[in-house]
């Protein structure tokens, strides 16, 4: 059975963790690089916008204020404040799918609702929303509107997706809110996204859940999905290097 690369990787910031999931996108577009899974945090938190989002729908000047990096993602959806959610990188050539754009979100996010399942929550896929305005409002958040394909507890969304797909390869983002997000800041860093209710944080339905075994079941949860078999690793050194020299240049083009 072919093999998923699992990497739990330290808090990076929100740069770092940019750049190396870009450069294990680029890897399997070039052959290089197998199907990898990578679980990580964000130190300090940031917030990642969506591929089309522009700059404007989060407060640069507040998030500035406040430490906040903005990144931009190569996925789409809307913006994320990563603030202790636990974010994963699927990223794998686009026959290891083999299904649509549509099918292969509610394949992955069955598995991602398995892994919340097996810490206690009574979690499902999909709730109903309407459709997105032409024009999204500035401070859109992902949080902020539940989808089909989306992961929701009682019917508040506790983790969302992205993908793109690339060169006949796919990079599927996931956040799952585990730490209770400060809503007062999240207003004040994507205006009015608090105003449409809070979503649902792991540590506040299952006091003393723990993370790193969370991660793991994530992990083997989704490979089971796709049918790859999990095995444990880490960044190769060209990976390291690639990643690096990105997060430079996109630290450079920012300053």
């Amino acid at each position: 059975m072919e093999s998923l690369r699992v990497i739990f990787s330290p808090p990076g910031d929100a740069r770092w963790n940019m750049a190396v999931d870009e450069t294990l996108l680029a890897g399997v577009i070039g052959g290089g690089s197998g199907s990898t899974i990578r679980l990580y945090s964000w130190r300090p938190p940031g917030i990642s916008l969506g591929h089309f989002q522009p700059a404007g729908m989060a407060d640069l000047g507040a998030c500035a204020r406040r430490g906040i990096e903005v990144v931009r993602r190569v996925t789409g959806g809307g913006a994320v404040f990563h603030h202790g959610d636990v974010t994963a990188c699927l990223v794998c050539p686009a026959g290891v799918l083999a299904r649509g754009v549509r099918e292969s979100y509610r394949l992955l996010s069955g598995a991602h609702a398995a892994a919340l399942r097996s810490v206690g929550l009574d979690a499902e896929v999909g709730g109903e929303a309407p459709p997105l305005p032409h024009r999204l409002r500035p401070g859109y958040d992902c949080f902020a509107r539940l989808t089909e394909c989306d992961v929701a507890v009682g019917g508040v969304k506790v983790a969302g997706s992205a993908q793109r797909r690339k060169g006949g390869a796919v990079l599927h983002h996931t956040s799952v809110v585990w730490e209770p997000q400060p809503s007062e800041l999240l207003a004040e860093l994507l205006p009015g996204a608090a105003t449409l209710g809070r979503p649902a944080a792991v540590q506040e339905l299952v006091p003393g859940a723990d993370r790193r075994g969370f991660e793991e079941l994530l992990a083997g949860e989704v490979a089971r999905a796709i049918g790859l078999e999990p095995r444990v690793g880490g960044l190769t050194g060209e990976e390291t290097a690639g990643a690096r020299r990105l997060a430079e240049k996109k630290r450079s083009e920012t300053e």
